[in-house]
């Protein structure tokens, strides 16, 4: 949570589980979520986020006191070194506790295992669709 002027902003990166739990965040506490944030205009008051999957960009804003807000951090410049000196940190308690709710435990794991391979850790991937015919033209590729 992070105090800006007259409002309090909850800022979440733009992950999976940040845009899975800031929604959620705002239900209980009946503000709106404003995601995937790629840039923030007019010192905080509005921020522009994409819409119709990345092919247009909007401006949007919010008048609730407490902002939920989710950050693609890749569209932001890094931090310069000592940076953070410029800020105050404060310690809070976890959000569950301050809405009150119980929270969330890890229950287990599931990995699903599968004799195809695993395409997203091959460092080459050869592809042969209906062009090739029959199993025995791949040898061709």
């Amino acid at each position: 949570m992070v105090q800006s002027g007259s409002y309090t902003n909850v800022i979440a990166a733009s992950s999976s589980f940040g845009k899975d739990t800031a929604p959620r965040i705002g239900g209980l506490l009946d503000l709106q979520a404003i995601t995937d944030i790629v840039q923030i205009l007019e010192d905080g008051a509005k921020f522009v986020r994409p819409i119709y999957a990345g092919n247009a960009l909007c401006t949007v804003s919010t008048r609730d006191p407490i902002r939920i807000l989710t950050i693609r951090g890749t569209n932001f410049d890094a931090a310069k070194t000592g940076d953070a000196q410029d800020y105050s940190v404060e310690e809070i308690q976890g959000i569950a506790d301050i809405m009150g709710v119980q929270a969330g435990s890890w229950v287990e794991n599931l990995i699903t295992k599968s004799e195809m391979a695993e395409l997203t850790s091959a460092e080459i991937v050869v592809s042969g669709g209906r062009a090739l015919k029959t199993g025995e033209n791949f040898s061709l590729l």
